[in-house]
């Protein structure tokens, strides 16, 4: 069976990623299970739908999935409507179709979705498919049939993440992903599922999709293992733990960092919260080649934060935690948003504010996006402040980099603004250099600047320790 994995990343703010974890797993699992013949279609350009035609002519797939995320479905869904070969059967999987299935009715010439983990399902069809099976009542597929839409219950999450293979990154050039950008840089999931419930994410709506416990990590001699067996295959420098909040239980991370620093020892960097942070954690991480943490400011206003973003982390942690972070050696990465529904241009002050006090090496910052199926998504509903249901940017808009929301007292022009001058506003107390740096970066031109700096990365972060 010929399968065609599809990642689409236009518009996206900084570049592309060029791969994703989700779909690597679910090649991984398929390939395990004797299905060899599998492909990889990537769409990173506004040139995406001729690329797509000339794909879909060429590898004639018989079961097309595509991850999809929210910014990204007004794409997806184009390039759903032109697949024109009736035997095609084309699945959505990914956080979009998860957490807002509606998307099923969206799209007339879609065929399912996949809510939640899926290497199973994707397995299960693929053999029903191959086989001309009943695909129809596999759990955690919804499926059209003859003008209706099948409702499949869920299977539990997979609670053992040591029996799966690891990712597949010959699915697409990942050398060729390691060196974007002039990181050199792997990409690690050390765990899947978050514990917390803030409104603005989707992980508070995924959690209930599925029984059992959400919150699961890998052990330490199967992270070890991965990274042993990529040294083996590509050249890189760093890692990035890529998963949204990392190290949470202190028996792994005592035991990976023994283990790390003695078998790996390439520096690494990784998230976290307020609340699972200590000094003995960040100790550690660091002894075994930890260089920086990041972790979610999101607003500078403790109780906007705590009220709207379910958020409640004090500012004093904050503060305490990248104190004690960079007292053992760690650079601190803040991440923050502007244009958060009932936000005003006097409220931001305080995420600015809140940052000039924490004085990160690294302070990220991006518009809020109303993610379809979340708690905060359905405020913004509420408050009149989306001009329509599924609202969506325009097709040119980069994503992250505008507002679709409507506000009376902070407008997507103030919001944009804001966005530009933050780094700037947050440094210049303490760092003129990296003010200036940052508000070159985060100007209209910063992602075409960063492309042809590529080369000059690793030097240019000793002034600009973000790039």
């Amino acid at each position: 069976m010929r399968i065609l994995l599809v990642l689409t990343e236009i518009n996206q703010r900084f570049g592309q990623l060029g791969a994703a974890h989700g779909l690597m797993s679910i090649s991984a699992y398929l390939k395990q299970n004797g299905y060899t013949d599998i492909h990889f279609g990537y769409y990173p350009d506004k040139g995406y739908l001729e690329q797509w035609q000339k794909d879909l002519n060429k590898i004639k797939p018989q079961l097309i999935g595509i991850y999809a995320t929210a910014p990204q479905f007004q794409f997806i869904q184009k390039m759903v409507q032109a697949v024109s070969d009736p035997a095609a059967f084309i699945i959505l999987g990914g956080p979009h179709p998860t957490i807002f299935p509606q998307c099923l009715e969206q799209t007339p010439r879609l065929n399912a979705l996949c809510l939640g983990e899926g290497e199973y399902p994707m397995l299960e069809l693929a053999q029903a498919l191959e086989q001309g099976k009943d695909y129809t009542q596999i759990k955690n597929l919804w499926i059209k049939s003859e003008n209706r839409i099948i409702q499949n219950p869920t299977r539990p999450f997979i609670q053992d993440l040591d029996s799966l293979p690891f990712v597949d990154r010959e699915l697409g050039d990942h050398q060729k992903v390691i060196d974007n950008w002039g990181l050199s840089q792997v990409r690690i999931l050390a765990g899947r599922g978050c514990p917390f419930n803030c409104t603005f994410c989707s992980n508070h709506r995924i959690r209930k999709m599925q029984e059992g416990r959400y919150v699961r990590f890998r052990s330490a001699h199967h992270i070890i293992e991965e990274i042993k067996g990529l040294q083996k295959k590509y050249r890189f420098n760093e890692i990035l733990f890529d998963d949204d909040i990392c190290w949470i239980d202190r028996k792994l991370v005592h035991e990976f960092a023994e283990r790390y620093k003695k078998e790996i020892g390439l520096p690494f960097m990784f998230s976290g919260r307020a609340e699972i942070l200590d000094r003995d954690k960040l100790t550690k991480l660091k002894d075994a080649g930890g260089t920086r943490v990041g972790f979610g400011v999101e607003h500078g206003d403790q109780v906007f934060r705590n009220q709207v973003l379910r958020r409640k982390t004090t500012n004093k942690q904050m503060v305490e935690i990248s104190r004690i972070a960079k007292d053992v050696g760690l650079q601190v990465k803040t991440l923050n948003m502007v244009g958060l529904p009932g936000e005003t241009p006097e409220l931001h002050q305080a995420t600015i504010k809140l940052n000039q006090q924490i004085q990160p090496d690294v302070a990220g910052v991006s518009i809020f996006y109303p993610f379809p199926g979340t708690d905060l998504y359905d405020l913004c509903l509420k408050e009149g402040y989306l001009k329509e249901d599924h609202a969506s940017l325009k097709d040119d808009d980069v994503i992250y980099k505008k507002s679709i929301l409507d506000m009376p007292r902070f407008k997507p022009d103030e919001i944009e603004s804001a966005l530009k001058w933050f780094a700037f506003k947050v440094f210049w107390p303490y760092s003129k250099i990296r003010a200036v740096g940052y508000r070159v970066m985060l100007s209209n031109y910063g992602e075409t600047l960063l492309a042809i700096l590529g080369k000059f990365r690793r030097p240019l972060r000793k002034l600009l320790k973000g790039l």
